[in-house]
């Protein structure tokens, strides 16, 4: 039963030229360098106002020192863009910059 449902899903896809590369390829990834970052703890901050973001698929940050930082983000390009995530952190604090 699972078999043919699942080849029958395969199917479906590969008919109309639909495949998980392609829909893996629609997200993007941007790095910004994010201020105001002060101890180990702001990267977690930073992180929440950023998985807050509709479209965020995955998130990563670290505090470099000197009041300075960086956010990976992936993100789907139809649900939001690059100046909402900066708006995100910007609100929280933490201004971002490409």
């Amino acid at each position: 039963m699972f078999r043919t449902l699942f080849l029958s899903f395969v199917m479906t896809f590969t008919t109309l030229g639909i495949s998980a590369q392609s829909l893996a390829s629609e997200l993007q990834t941007v790095k910004f360098q994010v201020d105001n970052m002060t101890c180990s703890m702001c990267p977690y901050t930073v992180k929440k106002a950023l998985r807050k973001v509709d479209g965020v698929k995955e998130v990563k940050a670290k505090y470099e020192g000197d009041g300075e930082g960086w956010a990976e983000v992936t993100f789907d390009p139809g649900e939001t863009d690059a100046a909402s995530l900066i708006k995100a952190t910007t609100d929280a604090g933490y201004p971002a910059h490409l």
